[in-house]
């Protein structure tokens, strides 16, 4: 089974770490003639795979690439190819900021709206608009009110439909304009669609009404951003940041633009606080290309460890015996104690063998789920915390060790012995003597090595919750951290043997001592789980796994685990985050545009790169205006606001609940389905 899974790590270590090559320094482009040998190479290297890797390849159906039909390109089309790569900040679209609508207002909004609606009819698919007008008729059949039909809208831009979100939600904008938490989602996706131009008279209008929303703000900036107008886009993104320090997009452009300028450090620290807020691997590919590495310090852990998931300190050892007297109680509960953990390791070997079956049996029908799971990065730096404390501290015991074998030989060698024709009390008490001696010794050092081995485990077995996205997988790893806690406890035992010769005394009255208990283990259970049900699409999150059910039957929809981009899917750079309906307390707050009771609730936050959700936040937010601002960097999950806990383990959230879109930077070269679109009678 080794084989496969180190096949399994080596090819998503590969494709992750060719996933975020991005070459910024000006690169010669290769000849024609360079070009194909290049190619006839690559096609040489896939044809002459070793059929083992092959094999694998195809289980994990992962198709071997064929070169021999690629279509060629010219070295003039690669430089251009290249011209764009090395962008960082978008040049200055003179034509598209000379097309901004000029004549957008309140009362005009809803045939503004629909006159974008009907142009982009005309760029888009027939099978979108087609398919957008059932969603759209579902929608209204299923809402209460226009706000309900505006979060369904945006469930499609979760899912990775962003053109068919767009127009449905903009027949739902249609509608009422006068709801601005749609509006202001309907100009994000505008912007994300290469409609910059069209989303700032929207964006504008909404600023006025709301002059300090964070969202609003990092909007604006960012329409400005794809415009190339950098100037622009700086004074919107700062004032985004002063009243929202670690917003995650806002952050993310500053980052580009002061990269663009050659400000290393300032682009380093922007991007770290990007990602403090939420993490991607886009964000750390630009942090690594900066000279950086991500630390355990640069990223939130959203989720508090269980100091005890498997239950092992149920599995009381039972106690040392430091007399004959308690020796005669405790020997046969130790045997009996090793029995029921040798009784328990053949269960465990037997699930082991069926589970590791049941994993290539998968394997080979290509049924593992080897998905990135969402906190993937951000549990692994918490193993290679626990993994370097184990480590660290393993390495002091072993320099105790020889102290404790020296200091147990000194007891050996320096044990009193009685002469024979002495008393048996004499006899009894040196024999006591020397075995609490011995015991304490030796007890002392194994508990102190199983209480690291112990928080080892634990962290081990919680964290991989977030590490292992196959059950079987995971169930596999759970059940061999069983057996090598069962195995050293079992190792780790007291001196069960005394001396006996002269040891016919009468017996005193026996002590009471506990003979120890092998529970059961408990069964590993993720406690950090969400919910969104958002009428059109239901979406659930677990440690490691992201799933969704649509509720569409006229909706072809292929879904993986963990939101990885299927075939058809397409996502923007962005944050979405939808709040409950519903808070749990109440309290003033100035987080948003305007001074009022913020209602302080559960919510969800999404980070999406263009490979789509990469991170997933529960936490807390005060609703004010159009948008939702969050309260603050620091009230995360697990935070506390005016000395009241904050849930942070489970959240569910459905359509009542507010949505907000903050857009992130779009392509640096000006494409989208909308870049072309011009409103001129606006």
């Amino acid at each position: 089974m080794k084989k496969y899974f180190l096949a399994i790590a080596m090819l998503i270590s590969t494709v992750v770490v060719l996933g975020q090559v991005k070459k910024k320094t000006p690169e010669k482009p290769p000849s024609q003639k360079e070009m194909d040998a290049m190619m006839k190479e690559a096609q040489s290297a896939m044809e002459n795979l070793d059929p083992e890797t092959k094999k694998i390849m195809d289980n994990m159906g992962v198709k071997v690439p064929s070169f021999k039909n690629a279509p060629k390109i010219s070295s003039q089309q690669l430089s251009q190819a290249l011209e764009k790569e090395e962008l960082i900040v978008p040049k200055k679209d003179v034509a598209r900021i000379a097309a901004i609508p000029k004549k957008v207002n309140d009362a005009n909004m809803k045939e503004y709206i629909m006159a974008i609606q009907k142009n982009a009819s005309l760029v888009f698919s027939a099978e979108v608009k087609n398919t957008g007008d059932k969603v759209k008729a579902f929608i209204k059949a299923n809402s209460k009110n226009t706000a309900e039909a505006g979060n369904m809208a945006c469930a499609l831009w979760i899912a990775g439909k962003p053109e068919l979100a767009l127009y449905v939600l903009g027949n739902v904008c249609g509608d009422e304009p006068t709801n601005t938490d749609n509006i202001s989602n309907y100009a994000s996706m505008l912007s994300m669609q290469g409609g910059q131009h069209l989303a700032i008279p929207i964006l504008t209008i909404l600023n006025r009404k709301f002059p300090k929303n964070s969202t609003l703000l990092n909007n604006l900036g960012q329409a400005w951003f794809g415009l190339g107008d950098i100037a622009k886009a700086e004074k919107y993104l700062d004032s985004a940041l002063q009243f929202f320090a670690a917003h995650p997009q806002a952050n993310l452009t500053k980052a580009a633009i002061e990269e663009s300028r050659g400000n290393i450090t300032k682009a380093k620290a922007h991007l770290k606080k990007s990602i403090k807020h939420s993490y991607t691997d886009e964000k750390e590919s630009n942090l690594r290309e900066l000279g950086s590495e991500i630390e355990l310090g640069d990223v939130r852990i959203p989720f508090k460890p269980d100091p005890d998931p498997l239950g092992l300190s149920k599995l009381q050892r039972p106690d040392y015996p430091m007399s004959r007297d308690e020796l005669k109680i405790l020997k046969p509960e130790w045997e009996k104690f090793d029995q029921e953990i040798d009784e328990r390791l053949d269960i465990l070997y037997n699930e082991m063998k069926q589970v590791s079956e049941q994993l290539e049996s998968a394997i080979d029908s290509r049924k593992i789920n080897v998905s990135k799971p969402i906190h993937l990065k951000k549990a692994l730096l918490k193993l290679q915390e626990s993994h370097t404390f184990y480590e660290k501290n393993l390495e002091r015991l072993m320099q105790k060790f020889p102290i404790l074998v020296q200091d147990l030989d000194k007891i050996k060698t320096g044990r009193k012995r009685a002469v024979p024709e002495a008393p048996c009390e004499l006899h009894i008490q040196l024999e006591n003597d020397y075995f609490r001696l011995y015991n304490t010794r030796q007890k002392e050092f194994h508990d102190e090595f199983l209480a690291v081995l112990k928080r080892y485990i634990n962290d081990m077995v919680y964290y991989s919750q977030f590490t292992i996205a196959d059950k079987n997988a995971f169930i596999l790893a759970v059940l061999e951290f069983k057996i090598d806690w069962l195995k050293n406890i079992k190792e780790y035992a007291p001196l069960l043997e005394m001396e006996t010769e002269y040891m016919q005394c009468a017996e005193k009255e026996k002590s009471q001592q506990n003979p120890g208990k092998l529970a059961e283990f408990d069964v590993v259970a993720c406690k950090y789980n969400d919910t969104m049900n958002l009428g059109v699409i239901v979406f659930y999150q677990n440690c490691s796994r992201m799933t969704s059910k649509l509720n569409l039957k006229f909706i072809e929809y292929t879904r993986y685990d963990n939101f990885e981009r299927a075939e058809g899917d397409q996502f923007e750079n962005s944050t979405l985050k939808i709040s409950a309906e519903q808070g749990f307390d109440e309290l003033k707050a100035d987080y948003g545009p305007l001074k009022l009771e913020a209602k302080v609730g559960a919510a969800i936050e999404l980070e999406f790169d263009r490979q789509g959700v990469k991170d997933v936040i529960l936490s807390v937010e005060a609703k004010a205006g159009a948008g939702i601002n969050s309260v603050d960097e620091g009230l995360e999950a697990g935070g506390n606001i005016a000395g009241k806990d904050i849930v942070d383990t489970t959240v569910e959230v459905g359509v009542e609940g507010r949505i907000s879109i903050m857009s992130g930077k779009g392509s640096v070269d000006g494409t989208g389905k909308l870049a072309g679109m011009r409103m001129l009678e606006w």
